[in-house]
């Protein structure tokens, strides 16, 4: 049997100078935990069963509202499960940034596990002076078990609007049983990649403070001139000012674990009282 797909919705709104949830209406397998953070609203997505299960199906709608400032994270890798009757898993999120808002979307990487089917739709819409900053991250499977690259299928995409005029469509998909995924067209012997997309207007304190941290972070960790080859390809990564709108940073490594520093790096500038006023990865090992 089918299982039914049940819409989840949050609102997200300013009260007395603080960003609360002042609407939600959430249905499995999806869970939400709403954390008081200062002035800002922290949301951490979790599931029942601890990932995904053959064809569970998550459709979420996200309203920011004007001035908000919220932050969502996940409590661990998200897990999708093994397929044994070829259903697919699908997430399915399409939020709004308000105007003069800011949202940080910083889960924890997707991890497909062996036999697994996987799709998922993020899809943003910014007004005028909002700011949104999104990781999306992945790892190719049980690594330390041995498992890479043995899931069936991987769909991702990512869509960003600002007052109506798309800025960003990312698309990716996988499909190991049709392509080498070993290949030096692909991943050769990499396993992890991360894409990070901060997106509004390049004049805004918020998107300078954090594409300062971004620059700053590319260069500690990326180098254009390599001296030592073997050294680097444990991780490779570029940055790209794409439009007065749009940053991003496109890194791949050999494991998760070297991509972590980064990440951690870049959520501590987020506790800046301008930005978050907190760290969303505080308390990680």
């Amino acid at each position: 049997m089918v299982k039914d797909t049940t819409h989840s919705i949050l609102e997200i709104s300013t009260i007395h100078g603080k960003s609360s949830v002042t609407g939600s209406k959430i249905f499995r397998p999806l869970k939400i935990f709403a954390l008081e953070k200062n002035k800002a609203c922290h949301l951490v997505f979790s599931n029942y069963g601890g990932g995904f299960v053959e064809g569970d199906s998550i459709d979420l709608t996200i309203d920011c509202k004007a001035d908000t400032v919220s932050a969502f994270s996940s409590q661990a890798n998200t897990r999708i499960y093994r397929s044994e009757h070829g259903k697919t898993c699908k997430q399915t999120i399409t939020g709004t940034v308000g105007e003069n808002a800011l949202v940080v979307f910083m889960g924890d990487p997707v991890v497909p596990h062996q036999k697994s089917i996987f799709e998922q739709h993020l899809f943003w819409k910014l007004e005028k002076n909002a700011v949104l900053l999104v990781i999306d991250w992945f790892e190719a499977g049980r690594i330390l078990n041995g498992e890479r690259f043995a899931f069936d299928s991987f769909f991702t995409e990512l869509k960003i609007e600002s007052n109506g005029v798309p800025i960003v469509w990312d698309r990716f998909k996988m499909d190991p049983s049709q392509n080498n995924m070993n290949s030096p067209g692909a991943f050769l012997d990499h396993s992890s990649y991360i894409n990070i997309f901060l997106a509004g207007d390049e004049n805004l304190t918020r998107v300078k403070s954090i594409e300062t941290q971004l620059r700053f972070l590319a260069a500690q960790y990326f180098h254009e001139h390599i001296e030592n080859k073997s050294e680097s390809l444990i991780r490779i990564g570029s940055a790209v000012k794409v439009n007065e709108q749009v940053f991003m940073i496109r890194c791949s490594a050999k494991n998760n674990d070297l991509l972590q520093p980064f990440v951690k790096a870049l959520a501590e500038h987020m506790s800046d009282k301008e930005l978050l006023g907190f760290n969303p990865f505080e308390g990680r090992n």
